[in-house]
């Protein structure tokens, strides 16, 4: 009989990123403030015949990333499918806390993409993470494990794959620091109208490391603001956003705090962005646009229910 686990994380938009100077060891200090979206990567691993993690990967139907491929976008085929892919280090984490090598089990694992690539929304961070929920679960199931990790100590493990695939794991609404792998989560009450995002995904891709670059560059020659002295995610924003009043009182000052440092750099490498933040605007009846992460996915917080 053949065991099959599934399991899902979140793509996330950045409602707030403020990010300090380079660091010595290449990396920046944040304040982020990450929101799930419903866009989600889907992870299954099932029981195979041959020893080791084999990878496959298809396309969700009438998601952002299928709408990529349909514009020419995006080729399936360019992920790679070894070692190097988060989905596959996220499992096998899994495993090495348990004492395992990927030689040890015997499974398929099978990616169902569904948030754009290289958008800035975190896919292949999500992939990771629906990845180490579904090998953890699944070792539990196939007798490998006695009970799954801690959410804690999957957490942890989460931090060496990157900045936000702890996020990735949680979910939910969640203030990021250091590079954004120290969460924060923010209590949403029940009833609180939650924001309602839209996405436009882009032709083109963006790498982050190259967004970055461009923002430090930036900045040293005047072009782009200092770093905050203080860097923190708006209280008031906070507050807005677990506000039990209604959402259409509390969108002009939210869209009023919205704030990503990676936004212009995104623009200067990417110019066609402005042009798409203003179509979104006009043709969308938002309430905010804004660069999600490092680009080049636009998203957009709709006024419409």
């Amino acid at each position: 009989m053949t065991l099959s686990v599934s399991a899902t994380a979140p793509g996330k938009v950045n409602l707030y990123f403020a990010v300090g100077p380079l660091r010595e060891d290449g990396y920046h200090e944040v304040a982020s403030l990450y929101a799930a979206t419903d866009v989600l990567e889907r992870v299954t691993i099932s029981s195979a015949q041959e020893p080791g993690i084999a990878q496959s990967m298809s396309v969700a139907e009438g998601s952002p990333v299928a709408e990529q491929v349909a514009a020419g976008a995006f080729d399936p085929a360019v992920v790679p499918l070894d070692e190097s892919n988060l989905a596959y280090r996220g499992a096998a984490a899994v495993l090495a806390e348990r004492g395992l090598e990927p030689a040890d089990v015997a499974v398929q694992l099978h990616i169902d993409k569904a948030v754009p690539v290289a958008g800035g929304m975190g896919g292949g961070s999500a992939d990771a993470a629906a990845a180490m929920k579904a090998m953890n679960d699944y070792l539990v199931q196939a007798g490998l494990a006695t009970e799954p990790l801690a959410l804690e100590r999957l957490l942890e493990l989460a931090a060496p794959l990157g900045a936000d695939v702890p996020f990735a794991l949680l979910g939910g609404l969640a203030v990021g620091t250091g590079v954004g792998d120290k969460l924060t989560p923010i209590k949403v009450p029940e009833g609180v109208e939650p924001l309602r995002f839209g996405f436009v995904p882009s032709t083109a891709g963006l790498s982050t490391p190259a967004v970055f670059r461009e923002l430090d560059t930036g900045r040293a020659e005047g072009r782009y603001p200092a770093p905050d002295a203080t860097l923190q995610v708006p209280q008031e924003l906070l507050d807005l956003l677990t506000s039990a009043k209604p959402l259409q009182e509390r969108l002009p000052a939210i869209a009023g705090i919205l704030r990503n440092d990676l936004a212009a750099p995104a623009v200067a490498l990417l110019p066609e962005l402005a042009e798409t933040l203003e179509q979104s605007e006009a043709q969308f009846g938002v309430a905010a646009s804004f660069v999600s992460g490092s680009g080049p996915t636009v998203a957009y917080i709709s006024q419409w229910a």
